[in-house]
């Protein structure tokens, strides 16, 4: 759970505040700010990939941070850290081991054990700063709704699908072998 929670949390979190980003340097004063950093520091706007790459890595540690100040004075964390971004990390955290954990145990009623493991371990409500900024109630919807209910939910559907793929095995075991009892009487 540790180590998908910080995967989810990384990649949705990156993927919005990537889009953050690109929308930001949309606004023309943000791009000549952007701009004249970069041909201040020796390279131009019609750089290849490559070479806009080994300039960030030949930049020293403070013109590194300089650079990561000027992208990032447009951006605030609280406008990629919401309730929404938040809430979509435990649905898919939660569901995936929900639906996970109902397929190899075929059952959903003791699943809620995961996200109390999870809560008093590393639940991301208490662990990211960010959602402190959150009010109590979004908070406590998402631990309710965002990993219980989905642990449960998710893991209902596992516990039934591969419920229901046994069956199916077992009737199609049954109808090959009743020909062959036919047979022996």
């Amino acid at each position: 759970m540790w180590l998908l929670t910080e995967a989810v949390w990384g990649g949705v979190h990156g993927a919005l505040g990537g889009l953050k980003i690109g929308k930001a340097l949309q606004d023309p004063k943000k791009l000549n700010e952007v701009t004249v950093f970069m041909n201040k520091h020796g390279i131009s706007e019609s750089a290849s990939k490559e070479e806009s790459k080994a300039w960030v890595e030949n930049l020293s540690p403070e013109d590194k941070a300089e650079f990561q100040k000027v992208i990032m004075q447009s951006v605030k964390m609280e406008d990629i850290v919401t309730f929404g971004s938040a809430f979509a990390v435990c649905l898919i955290v939660f569901g995936l081991i929900g639906l996970i954990s109902g397929a190899f145990t075929k059952t959903w009623l003791f699943v809620g054990i995961l996200p109390g493991i999870s809560f008093l371990l590393n639940n991301p409500v208490i662990r990211f700063r960010t959602i402190l900024n959150l009010s109590d109630g979004q908070r406590l919807a998402l631990v309710v709704f965002g990993q219980f209910l989905a642990c449960y939910i998710f893991a209902f559907t596992g516990a039934y699908l591969c419920n229901r793929r046994m069956k199916r095995k077992q009737q199609k075991e049954s109808s090959l072998n009743k020909p062959i009892e036919a047979d022996r009487e």
